[in-house]
């Protein structure tokens, strides 16, 4: 709805904690102090991560002839947010979206309200919508950098969380809930800070690593085998969930661990598995873990058998009894 087709439109007001007052107010007069009024946005999406995006007519008043995201507009008195978010899809693009099991992904409070902003995911046929010519010029599908674009050439309106749009529908799904993406590769410099985080929280699971100086030399050990690229990492997002550094020289895993939250996802096996790219065909590979009987070693034990390691020898690694395992 534009700011001026429709002034008998009249609406809920509520108070600054979004309870109804019972009270409503006509459209196209201020707000009195106080009182508030709901406003929503509906932002779809396509499988590609493309968001929907509709240009203004140059008549409507409020960001005139401007790109807008999909649909958004004022709930009417009796709507609750969903009726109200449904409606304005229907009405501006003619497209019926049932929205009755979604919540707003968030909320942005302005001035005179609150504005509720679903995320939707359709693969929709842009010429079997039925544009709102009061409202909507016409429509098209853009991607992220297309749409900061857009915002720099002032042809679209300046949300100043919109690119945070995109990075959203790939991190959270549409109940809101956190999505995992754990992907591995080879950590750079700039992976520092989170593998050090990292290390704090698994510090006492490891024998040499439970004084302040010991964590400073690990920390030491960590940058040069960034530099010769024996770190490889596992990450959701941009936190570090697991850390393996191996030495080429001597074909052996030199640190290994996961975050507690983090195990039984196979994320060791991934962070071993890309190791295993940079060692020869059939070379074997070693490494020191926990000996028989001890209660903190049965995992890792259970780990390296099922990725063909044997147990090989007895030793001492920084004051504690270990085992070697190879895997030929």
């Amino acid at each position: 709805m534009t700011l001026n087709e429709n002034t008998q439109e009249f609406w809920d007001l509520y108070t600054k904690d979004r309870e109804k007052t019972g009270k409503v107010h006509q459209r196209g007069f201020p707000v009195p102090e106080g009182s508030y009024h709901l406003a929503v946005h509906v932002c779809i999406f396509n499988s590609k991560n493309q968001l929907l995006i509709q240009q203004r007519q140059p008549f409507k008043k409020g960001w005139p002839n401007m790109w807008d995201i999909s649909v958004g507009g004022s709930a009417v008195a009796g709507d609750n947010s969903i009726r109200a978010a449904e409606r304005e899809v229907f009405e501006e693009l003619g497209l019926k979206l049932d929205l009755s099991g979604e919540r707003p992904f968030l909320t942005m409070n302005f001035s005179e309200g609150f504005d509720d902003f679903y995320i939707v995911e359709q693969d929709i046929d842009l010429g079997s919508l039925r544009l709102q010519p009061e409202e909507v010029r016409q429509v098209r599908w853009a991607d992220k950098d297309e749409v900061i674009k857009m915002q720099a050439q002032g042809i679209m309106i300046p949300y100043w969380f919109i690119d945070r749009l995109f990075d959203i529908r790939e991190i959270y799904d549409r109940q809101g809930e956190r999505v995992h993406s754990i992907h591995t590769g080879f950590a750079g410099l700039a992976h520092l800070e989170s593998w050090m985080s990292l290390a704090e929280v698994i510090r006492a699971d490891f024998p040499g690593m439970d004084t302040d100086d010991a964590m400073s030399s690990y920390c030491h050990t960590v940058v040069r085998h960034i530099r010769n690229g024996t770190a490889i990492y596992a990450a959701d997002g941009r936190m570090l969930t697991g850390m393996l550094l191996f030495s080429k020289e001597e074909s052996k895993i030199r640190c290994l661990a996961v975050h507690p939250e983090y195990r039984r996802q196979n994320i060791a096996t991934r962070m071993v598995q890309l190791m295993l790219t940079k060692t020869a065909p059939g070379q074997a590979v070693y490494v020191e873990t926990f000996r028989e009987n001890d209660e903190k070693g049965n995992a890792a034990r259970e780990f390296y058998r099922a990725l063909g390691f044997v147990p090989d020898k007895l030793d001492i690694c920084e004051n504690y009894p270990v085992q070697l395992f190879v895997r030929k």
